[in-house]
């Protein structure tokens, strides 16, 4: 499958939050969160990087919000990843993951930490991060909610 990364602009702004909505696993609380980074993606003060993965018709299929974690040297987050679930399981996640890490290559290298929860409905998510390269770095018991795990992966640059 051919995609395009490239650096999101303000008109990807609807279709962004409509591919959050459309996430099954997501709480309306972290809707709601997803949707405010991706706003504050667009402001120029902050240090967010959105990146968005689109066909050959400049149709928008995922998105990717990274960036350096305030108080750190060479330290990432990964805030969102998210596909478009009619484009899951396509290659388009692992394409825009790869292209953040070459851009915090670029800069110089570093961390990059990618925080997830242990729930049934992040199974997936936290096989792909692993499929990736990314090693558990913590785990924190009940961290969300009781029986919610706040697991913290981490990979090296």
């Amino acid at each position: 499958m051919s995609v395009t990364i490239r650096q999101a602009v303000a008109g990807d702004r609807d279709r962004l939050v409509e591919i959050i909505g459309r996430q099954t696993n997501f709480l309306q609380c972290e809707i709601d969160i997803a949707v405010e980074v991706v706003d504050a993606s667009f402001m120029p003060a902050e240090s967010y990087r959105l990146l968005v993965a689109t066909d050959v018709s400049d149709q928008l299929w995922g998105f990717t919000v990274y960036g350096p974690i305030p108080l750190t040297e060479k330290r990432y987050d990964l805030y969102w990843i998210a596909v478009d679930p009619t484009r899951g399981r396509s290659g388009v996640g692992s394409q825009l993951l790869a292209s953040m890490e070459r851009d915090i290559a670029k800069s110089g290298g570093g961390h990059i930490y990618i925080d997830t929860s242990s729930t049934a409905g992040y199974r997936r998510a936290r096989m792909f991060y692993e499929k990736n390269g990314y090693r558990l770095a913590s785990r924190l018991e009940n961290f969300y909610r009781d029986g919610d795990d706040r697991i913290i992966y981490r990979k090296i640059y």
